[in-house]
C-alpha cells in the first residue's frame, strides 16, 4: 500500500490531530494540496510547511520498570519511573525518508534548560492563548517523560538537541510568518517558541497511543511470572496500531523495553495531521520468538549489562582501531569498552576517553560525556558499530606503516567498511 493511499485511509485521524487547540498566534498556513512528507514527487521547497529530508516520524514509549533500590514505595517508583501502569515518553524523532537520520543539526538552537525555559512569562501568560500554560507542561513532562532513575532534565534536552532541533517546520523563521498581527513581537522568543511546541506536540500524539492499554486488551500484562511470545505481543501493537506494523526493542533481560510508532506528517509539525504508517525499513525485533518478559515497574535487576570489552576491526581491511579512535595497521589494536548510555544504545570508549566526532566529522576518542556520540551494537547481527542507524564507515586513504588515518561516518570517501566489534571478554 502506498502512503498516498494511507491519507485517504486516515485522513479523518489526521483532521482530529490537526483540529486540537492550535497556538492561536503560530497556527500554520499551508496549502490543502501538499502531499504527505516523503510522498512528494518533485522539490517542494517551503520548509516551513514540508518535513525533508526528516519527514518519517517516530512516536517512541519507554517501559522502564528497574528502580534505583528495590525497596521503594510507590511515590518514589513514580518519581522515578512515572506512572506504574502507564508506558512513558521517550521521544518524538524524524527519521529520513531515505533511511537513517539526522542528528543535532543547528547547534545554535541547542538547550541546556527546560523547567526554568518552561516556567517563564512568555509561556505563563493568558494573552498568547497556549494550549498548555509552560507550567502545566512541565508538570506533564514529569510526569510522562521520565529519564533513568527519575532524572529528567537530561533527557529532555537530549531529546530536543538531537532530534528537536532537526525538524524544519518549527525554526524561528516560521513561527515570525504564522504570528498574529495582535502579538507584540518583542515579548515572543521564536527559539523557546520551538522548545514548547516539540515537548508540546510530542505529548499530544503520546496521548493516542495508550500502549498498555493496547497490550492489557489481549491479556498481555506485567507479571514477573508470566511470560509471552515476540508474534503474540506484536499482533496486539500492530492491531492497536490500526493493523500496521510497530517496531518493538526488548532490553538485556528479555523484557519489553521500548515500542515505536512510525507516521508521516502533512504540512507543519503545527498541524499535527501525523498519519500512522508500517515501521520502515523492514524493522526486525530484538525480542527472542519466546520467552518474552513484561516485568512490572518496580521490579530490580539483581545486575545491571556487563560491560563489553574488546578490539574494533574493519570488515574487508586489515588492521584495527587505536585508542584515539583511527586506523592502523601497524602495532597493537587499543582495548575498547562499550558502556550503557543513559539515552541509549552505546558509549564507546577507550584509554583516551569516550568517543564522539570531532569539527571534521572524524572519529575521536578523547571525549567526556558531553561530546560522546550513541553508538548502536547488535551482537546478534554481526556484532557491526552503527551510529544513526547506519553501519557504514570510511576513510579517505588507507594508513601506512606508523601513519594513522582517521576514519568518517558513512560511505562518502574512498574506503568503505564497517566497524565489527570483537568482544575480548566480559566482566
Amino acid at each position: 500500500m502506498h502512503l498516498q493511499d494511507l491519507w485517504s485511509i486516515f485522513h479523518p485521524a489526521a483532521e482530529l490531530f490537526g483540529n486540537l487547540r492550535d497556538d492561536p498566534p503560530y497556527a500554520p498556513h499551508c496549502p490543502i494540496n501538499l502531499p504527505l512528507s516523503c510522498q512528494n514527487h518533485s522539490t517542494i521547497p517551503d520548509s516551513c510547511c514540508f518535513e525533508h529530508p526528516g519527514g518519517i516520524f517516530l512516536q517512541t514509549q519507554f517501559w522502564d520498570y528497574d528502580p534505583s533500590a528495590p525497596d521503594l514505595n510507590r511515590d518514589q517508583l513514580e518519581r522515578e519511573l512515572g506512572p506504574l501502569d502507564s508506558f512513558t515518553i521517550h521521544g518524538l524523532w524524524p527519521d529520513n525518508c531515505a533511511g537513517g537520520y539526522e542528528q543535532f543539526c543547528d547547534p545554535s538552537s541547542t538547550i541546556r534548560d527546560v523547567s526554568t525555559l518552561l516556567k517563564s512569562e512568555q509561556f505563563n501568560s493568558d494573552e498568547h492563548g497556549l494550549e498548555y500554560s509552560g507550567e502545566e507542561l512541565l508538570e506533564i513532562l514529569s510526569r510522562y517523560w521520565k529519564g533513568i532513575r527519575g532524572n529528567d532534565e537530561p533527557l529532555w534536552i537530549h531529546e530536543f538537541n538531537k532530534h528537536g532541533t532537526c525538524i524544519k517546520t518549527i525554526k524561528p523563521n516560521c513561527y515570525s510568518r504564522w504570528e498574529d498581527s495582535n502579538t507584540e513581537v518583542k515579548t515572543i522568543d521564536f527559539h523557546k517558541q520551538a522548545v514548547y511546541d516539540y515537548f508540546r506536540v510530542a505529548y499530544n500524539l503520546y496521548k493516542k497511543l495508550n500502549t498498555s492499554e493496547i497490550l492489557a486488551a489481549k491479556g498481555i500484562v506485567p507479571s514477573t511470572k508470566k511470560v509471552y511470545t515476540r508474534q503474540e505481543i506484536e499482533k496486539a501493537l500492530n492491531e492497536g496500531f490500526h493493523g500496521l506494523q510497530v517496531h518493538l526493542v526488548c532490553d538485556r533481560n528479555q523484557a519489553i523495553n521500548e515500542v515505536w510508532y512510525y507516521h508521516v506528517l502533512k504540512g507543519s509539525l503545527l498541524g499535527q495531521q501525523f498519519v500512522p504508517i508500517p515501521a520502515v525499513g523492514a524493522r526486525h525485533s530484538n525480542c527472542p520468538e519466546t520467552g518474552v518478559k513484561f516485568l512490572p515497574k518496580g521490579y530490580h535487576v539483581p545486575s545491571r549489562r556487563p560491560l563489553l570489552t574488546g578490539f574494533v576491526k574493519l570488515s574487508g581491511q586489515s588492521g584495527f582501531l587505536v585508542k584515539n579512535g583511527h586506523w592502523m595497521t601497524k602495532g597493537t589494536p587499543a582495548t575498547f569498552s562499550l558502556l550503557d548510555n543513559p539515552f541509549g544504545d552505546y558509549y564507546l570508549r577507550s584509554r583516551n576517553g569516550l568517543c564522539g566526532f570531532n569539527n571534521d566529522g572524524a572519529l575521536q576518542c578523547n571525549r567526556g560525556s558531553q561530546g560522546a556520540a550513541q553508538f548502536g551494537y547488535d551482537e546478534a547481527s554481526g556484532g557491526y558499530l552503527t551510529y544513526a542507524g547506519s553501519p557504514q564507515w570510511n576513510a579517505d586513504s588507507r594508513p601506512q606503516g606508523m601513519r594513522q588515518a582517521p576514519i568518517y561516518h558513512g560511505d562518502s570517501g574512498a574506503i568503505v567498511f564497517k566497524l565489527k566489534f570483537e568482544k575480548r571478554r566480559q566482566y
